[in-house]
């Protein structure tokens, strides 16, 4: 495994992001969090937030590992989970809509690198 002792161009990037992560989210949430939302909005974001605590019960290999030991640290995954979510099972957005749009580009990912 490389360290920054032996790869100082990784460690720079890591640096690097860790320094304009912040600067460069901020001003986002500081121009979105006060827009107005609907409740079917607010049901989707559940939604999606139990799909995400789904995926790391389910399908993460960390957390598998975890929950798989002799003494499992169950308030250890559940801790990363998000504190408020849904969970419908079969959900189907309806069409034409932001979500199925949003869908569309989950199940075909960009590749923004080349």
């Amino acid at each position: 495994m490389a360290t920054s002792k032996n790869n100082p161009s990784a460690m720079s990037f890591v640096q690097g992001v860790a320094n304009t992560w912040m600067p460069s989210w901020l001003p986002i949430v500081n121009a979105r969090n006060s827009l107005p939302y609907t409740e079917q909005q607010r049901e989707w974001q559940l939604l999606r937030r139990g799909r995400y605590l789904e995926f790391n019960l389910l399908y993460d290999r960390g957390v598998k590992f975890g929950l798989a030991n002799a003494n499992p640290r169950v308030e250890g995954v559940m801790v990363s989970a998000p504190p408020l979510i849904a969970w419908e099972y079969n959900h189907v957005v309806e069409d034409g809509s932001d979500e199925q749009k949003l869908m569309e580009i989950l199940k075909k990912p960009i590749s923004w690198i080349e």
